[in-house]
């Protein structure tokens, strides 16, 4: 059986003493270091979290500039095509309006050459109708010439 003598007693203490000296100085510190890893480690999950909501915040931000971006890039691409039309449209209009410059010049120029060959046209058949008459005239002229001296020989010899 169980004999309850004084080496019990001392080991039942020195039991006690122990378990105090351990609580003391082996259980409280490393409560202390577990609670501080803990905190530690509560502390990392939430600045993790935060950092999250952050990224996540920016990840927002970012989509919506990527949204503006592709607006704007939509909307300069409308102007420079509407630029780009107003301008082929105002070549156009000029190159027309020279278009029809060079037209206007050219029929301006053939009326004025067409007037020039009328005119010479008429001076040439003028000189010709002239220089016609001038041979008819004098052939006139000649044969009448003739006949007047065949006339003075006939009126010679009569007298004769």
């Amino acid at each position: 059986m169980l004999r309850v003598d004084i080496g019990l007693l001392w080991t039942a203490i020195n039991l006690v003493v122990l378990y105090l000296l351990m609580q003391r100085f082996l259980f409280k510190p490393v409560h202390k270091i577990l609670e501080q890893r803990q905190a530690q480690v509560d502390q990392s999950l939430a600045d993790a979290e935060t950092a999250k909501a952050q990224a996540l915040k920016l990840e927002q931000q970012h989509s919506d500039s990527l949204t503006g971006m592709e607006e704007e890039k939509r909307r300069i691409l409308q102007e420079a095509e509407q630029k780009a039309n107003q301008e082929y449209a105002r070549i156009v209009a000029d190159a027309n309006t020279t278009a029809e410059g060079i037209i206007q010049n050219a029929k301006t120029q053939a009326e004025a050459q067409k007037r020039e060959i009328t005119q010479k046209a008429q001076g040439e058949i003028t000189e010709i109708v002239l220089a016609a008459t001038a041979k008819v005239a004098y052939a006139n002229a000649e044969h009448d010439s003739d006949l007047y001296d065949e006339f003075l020989k006939k009126a010679a010899e009569e007298d004769d």
